[in-house]
């Protein structure tokens, strides 16, 4: 079962957000109106920040927790997983070749006589750490051998490439928080950018201002769900 984020820090964060993306509309109106439109943008800020905690908070406090499991806990697991392919004293051996680094674990495969199947089973319990595969000096074409088949299992975007090693990051869980974070963090100045440059074309219009932040918005949330981010 999944630990939730919780009322307090979706508050918290509601907040935050709604200061954030408050700010940028007090900004909008400040710049488009001029001096008589301060107390509104004061008034609009100051109501966003209530308005972000009333909606906001509801749907972050059901948010999934997120957070760095354990590396040793990682590193142990995995160790037990690639003990199979272990090749005695002078060979491949989990306990020496599989190593905590950094926020996931390092697997070098220096000495292994299937390496490909210590990667795939390696494969199979990374989904929730960086796991880094290190290739033999003697033997730099493994590199090349390997990256095609972790490019079709994992994906081009999970793979971080050096000169004698490969990267696999954890796969990135896109839920309904994070779109709610990203929306509330990318469209504001957008929406900005467009009422300000739409307001410069003919100065007087106001709903030029308007155009302009919704122009900003549908270009916030384009970016917001491309498959591609």
């Amino acid at each position: 079962m999944q630990e939730k984020v919780g009322f307090r820090r979706a508050l918290s964060a509601s907040i935050v957000l709604g200061l954030y993306s408050g700010f940028m509309l007090a900004v909008a109106i400040a710049m488009s109106l001029g001096s008589d439109g301060l107390k509104l943008a004061a008034f609009l800020w100051g109501l966003t920040i209530v308005l972000c905690s009333l909606i906001l908070t509801p749907i972050l406090a059901v948010g999934r927790k997120r957070g760095v499991p354990e590396t040793d806990a990682f590193v142990k697991t995995l160790r037990e997983g690639l003990s199979e392919f272990n090749e005695g004293k002078g060979g491949w051996r989990a306990l020496s070749h599989v190593r905590g680094e950094g926020m996931g674990a390092s697997v070098s495969l220096s000495n292994a006589s299937n390496p490909l199947l210590i990667i795939e089973k390696a494969l199979n319990l990374s989904n929730q750490c960086k796991l880094i595969f290190r290739f033999p000096k003697n033997d730099p074409a493994m590199r090349e051998r390997t990256l095609p088949i972790l490019e079709e299992k994992v994906g081009t975007s999970r793979i971080q490439r050096r000169t004698k090693s490969l990267t696999i990051v954890p796969e990135v869980i896109i839920d309904r928080s994070v779109i709610v974070t990203r929306v509330m963090m990318l469209c504001p100045p957008l929406m900005v950018g467009g009422s300000v440059g739409f307001y410069s074309v003919a100065p007087g219009q106001p709903m030029l201002v308007v155009l302009g932040a919704i122009a900003g918005a549908i270009l916030g949330m384009m970016i917001v769900t491309n498959k591609g981010r």
